[in-house]
């Protein structure tokens, strides 16, 4: 999107989002309106997130969350955000505290939008999109994205929430459907319908390997949806999906593992942390931020698949394998910088945390 003539454009860091207001929007989810305190435009692509700096007992913690309002809103950001604990867990879920505690004119720090789950242009071909629950919010800022300019390439829309009183944005999508008059709309209730089937997407979509596809919600219900593409001999490159989940340091371990030649007994490496010292041994298969943890080093993480960028720290010497979509950037690579979720040592490392 071109830049707004003599306004600068949030980079997040030390300019910090102030909230403006909070919306309830269905039982357990609220709308949060934040803006840059320095007055900077917001620019991203629908469908993108920004990561948030959120207190905790034990510490700040960054949490990922989607923006739902339209990119050609820009002095502006709207995240609809469903609680994910009760509020006795205000102090060990980041979603709790923002139900429980945000408040308008509270300032948080937050990094700028990022991820490759979304629009970025007009639609070349006609659009699925599939949502349940909370996955409705990057809808939503696609469906507000093509209102705003106008677009009327066929959209088909289906959403699952547990009831009709959980629906999100219904009214808003109703209307935007109406108004360009090129959307088909289902609304399904898991309580009455049950989770949707490969073969149910299937019948609801008879098209579906004609359309573009964004899909998000519990890793279930988007692998019927993508096993219903696949099997209506959908492209690869035509389904998009994303589901961002809270990831436990040690689960990080053992998702790519380096394949010892025939004969060759697999070896470890020593990483060291500066300025601590502290070292540690680990094989190839293990990323970075698990080392961290077995130290007790904190570095803060969010998605766990190198999309948000929250772990990027400093690869001093060394060499690592770096699996990542879309977190940082190759100048930021060539600088040394590394994303410690989705780094897997080649060689012994000192790093800067």
């Amino acid at each position: 999107m071109a830049d707004k003539p003599n306004k600068a454009i949030w980079r997040g860091g030390e300019d910090l989002l102030r909230c403006l207001g909070v919306t309830l929007e269905a039982p357990g989810v609220k709308t949060f309106r934040f803006a840059p305190v320095s007055g900077a435009v917001v620019q991203f692509h629908a469908g993108q997130f920004v990561t948030l700096r959120l207190p905790q007992a034990s510490g700040h913690v960054w949490r990922c969350f989607t923006i739902a309002s339209s990119p050609l809103q820009e002095d502006a950001i709207d995240l609809t955000i469903k609680a994910q604990a009760s509020a006795d867990a205000i102090n060990a879920s980041g979603s709790a505290w923002m139900h429980h505690h945000l408040q308008a004119g509270m300032e948080i720090a937050a990094r700028s939008p990022t991820g490759p789950f979304c629009l970025m242009h007009p639609p070349e071909r006609p659009l699925l999109l599939v949502s349940a629950g909370s996955g409705a919010t990057p809808m939503a800022a696609i469906a507000r994205f093509l209102r705003d300019i106008g677009d009327r390439t066929p959209v088909h829309y289906i959403h699952l929430a547990r009831s009709a009183a959980d629906f999100l944005f219904k009214p808003e999508i109703e209307s935007i459907a109406a108004e360009l008059g090129s959307w088909k709309l289902d609304w399904l209730t898991s309580a009455e319908q049950g989770r949707p089937s490969a073969e149910t997407f299937a019948a609801m979509a008879p098209d579906l390997a004609e359309r573009e596809v964004f899909c998000c919600g519990p890793a279930g219900f988007m692998a019927a949806i993508e096993t219903a593409h696949a099997q209506a001999g959908g492209t690869a490159d035509a389904f998009r999906k994303e589901a961002f989940l809270a990831i436990p340091i040690p689960e990080l371990a053992t998702t790519h593992k380096a394949e010892p030649e025939p004969g060759v007994t697999p070896v470890g490496f020593t990483l060291r942390f500066e300025p601590s010292g502290k070292t540690v041994a680990i094989g190839p298969e293990d990323t970075v931020l698990t080392a961290a943890g077995k130290l007790g080093i904190p570095i803060s993480y969010a998605c766990g698949d190198g999309i948000c960028g929250t772990c990027r720290i400093t690869k001093l010497e060394g060499a690592v394998e770096m699996n990542h979509q879309g977190g940082i950037e190759d100048d930021e690579v060539a600088d040394g910088e590394i994303l410690a979720c989705c780094a897997y040592p080649r060689s012994n490392l000192v790093l800067k945390v």
